[in-house]
């Protein structure tokens, strides 16, 4: 008798389990709204909210305003609280906070001005990558695996190869527009549906 029930609970889990653990699930109906290319429109660099389609000097000063006290003390030894220095080593300081700047801003002006897309793959692949504008060359291309729940507007993007995850909250997603939220960053990104093609 006991067989009996084992062999119908054995049967029942193929008919109900067997197509999930084969990926043969019906895919969440956000998933076709979702996939392909999304341009990132703005996101938080360090803490600042930048906008790569408005100019970036004055957003790359105003990024560099917020970390330049934190930029002292990790790469100069720096503390504004310090008293005592030298003619020369306050001399010293600040010839490095002007090349720093200067640096740095550069920098910064790149990273916000270049374009940033994310792409999504029916295979739940997420391509990241920048491309620039003048050569068209990409930089610092990425891949991931994501995994989409529509009914908690949640996002899960893994690591390949890795344990790594990212939750994050979907709190917009139609055909042009999707807007995510990082809680790990407390960071709101922005980001437009492009039309897709590959880099």
């Amino acid at each position: 008798m006991k067989q009996k029930y084992y062999g119908l609970l054995v049967a029942l889990l193929c008919v109900f389990e067997v197509p999930c653990l084969l990926g043969q699930a019906s895919p969440d109906p956000l998933l076709p709204t979702l996939l392909g290319k999304w341009e990132v429109l703005s996101y938080s660099e360090q803490g600042i909210t930048v906008n790569k389609q408005e100019a970036s000097p004055a957003q790359a000063r105003k990024v560099y305003a917020h970390v330049r006290g934190q930029r002292a003390i990790r790469f100069y030894g720096y503390q504004a609280y310090e008293e005592g220095l030298s003619r020369r080593e306050d001399r010293a300081f600040k010839e490095w906070l002007e090349r720093d700047s200067v640096l740095e801003v550069k920098r910064l002006m790149e990273v916000i001005s270049i374009p940033y897309y994310a792409v999504f793959f029916a295979d739940s692949t997420l391509s990241l990558y920048n491309k620039t504008v003048e050569t068209g060359a990409v930089l610092f291309p990425e891949s991931r695996r994501f995994a989409l729940n529509g009914k908690t507007m949640s996002l899960d993007i893994f690591r390949l190869g890795g344990y790594e995850r990212l939750d994050v909250q979907i709190l917009w997603l139609d055909e042009k527009k999707l807007t995510l939220f990082i809680p790990d960053e407390a960071e709101v990104v922005e980001l437009v549906k492009v039309p897709f093609a590959l880099p």
